[in-house]
C-alpha cells in the first residue's frame, strides 16, 4: 500500500464495488433459478442481509492487507476472461461466431451488456494498475524518461479497451466508426510498445525481449492473412490477435511489475567517500 496515492482510491474503490455488486448480483440470480417463487420474510431477510455485509466488510479488509500490482493484475485477468467467456455461452444459440467477435455487444446479442460492461470496466482496473505501477517505477528510475512514453501508451491503450465496449459496432450514428477507430488504436499501441520494449523498460530481460518480438511476429502474420483474405475469418483473426495482444500485455504488467518491487538504490556518503580516498591513494 506505500505506493498508492490518493488518485489510485478512486479508480479501486469503483472498479472493486463493481466486481462485488455483479458478485451479488450473480449470487442471488443464481438463488432465483435454484428456489423459483420462494419468498423471505423479513427476519431472514435481515440476517441475510448482516451476513452479507459482514463478507463483503472482510473481503474488503482483507483485500486492503495485501493489494499489490500482482494482485490486481489477477482480478484483471479474471474480469476480462470470465466476463468474455460467459457472454461467448450466453451467445452460443446465436451461433456469434460466424460474424465477429464484436457481435457479443451489439443489440443482436443477449445480454450485450455484459460484453461491454467487461471491457469498460477491465480498461478502468488497468488504469488504475498503471498508475500504480508507475508510481513505484519513477521512484527507482527517477530519470528513465522512456517510461513515461509507456506510461502514455498504456494508458491510451486502456482507454481504446474501454471505448470498444462503449461504442457497440451497430449503435447509431458514428459509433460504429468509433468502434473500429478504438479497436485499431488498440493493435497500434499493442506494435509500438512490442517495437520500443528494449528502449521503454529498464533492465528488461533477454527472454522477454525475445518473446515481445515472437508475439509481435506472429500478430504481424495473422494481419496480413487477415487483410489479404487467405485462410483467415474475421473471427478467427478477433479471438487469435485478442489471445496475443492480451498475453502480451500481462506478461509486460508483470514485469514491470517485478521492476517496481526492485530494491531502491541508496547513496552512502561514507562509503562513497572511502571509496574516492582509497582511488586517490
Amino acid at each position: 500500500m506505500e505506493n498508492i496515492y490518493w488518485r489510485n482510491v478512486p479508480t479501486i474503490l469503483l472498479s472493486f464495488a463493481i466486481i462485488i455488486a455483479l458478485a451479488i448480483l450473480f449470487f442471488f440470480y443464481l438463488l432465483g433459478l435454484l428456489f423459483e417463487g420462494l419468498v423471505l420474510d423479513i427476519y431472514l431477510s435481515t440476517l441475510l442481509t448482516f451476513i452479507f455485509i459482514s463478507i463483503i466488510n472482510y473481503v474488503m479488509i482483507s483485500f486492503v492487507m495485501v493489494l499489490s500490482p500482482s494482485l490486481m493484475t489477477k482480478l484483471l485477468v479474471v474480469v476480462i476472461l470470465s466476463g468474455v467467456i460467459i457472454s461467448m455461452i450466453t451467445n452460443s444459440e446465436a451461433q456469434w461466431w460466424q460474424r465477429n467477435l464484436s457481435f457479443l455487444g451489439t443489440q443482436e446479442a443477449s445480454r450485450a451488456w455484459q460484453f461491454n460492461f467487461t471491457l469498460m470496466l477491465s480498461a478502468f482496473m488497468m488504469i488504475a494498475l498503471v498508475d500504480y505501477l508507475f508510481v513505484g517505477l519513477k521512484k527507482i528510475y527517477p530519470k528513465h524518461r522512456p517510461l513515461t512514453i509507456l506510461r502514455i501508451l498504456l494508458t491510451i491503450t486502456a482507454i481504446c479497451l474501454g471505448l470498444v465496449g462503449y461504442f457497440p459496432s451497430d449503435g447509431p450514428g458514428n459509433m460504429p466508426k468509433y468502434h473500429n477507430q478504438s479497436a485499431a488504436m488498440l493493435v497500434y499501441m499493442i506494435i509500438a510498445m512490442i517495437i520500443g520494449i528494449k528502449w521503454f523498460v529498464p533492465k528488461v530481460s533477454r527472454e522477454f525481449v525475445i518473446t515481445s518480438y515472437v508475439l509481435g511476429i506472429m500478430l504481424f502474420v495473422v494481419t496480413y492473412y487477415y487483410l489479404t483474405g487467405w485462410y483467415i475469418t474475421l473471427t478467427g483473426f478477433e479471438i487469435v490477435s485478442f489471445i496475443l495482444a492480451f498475453t502480451w500485455l500481462m506478461l509486460l504488467l508483470q514485469t514491470l511489475d517485478k521492476a517496481s518491487r526492485e530494491p531502491i538504490p541508496v547513496y552512502d556518503v561514507d562509503i562513497e567517500f572511502k571509496k574516492e580516498t582509497e582511488s586517490k591513494t
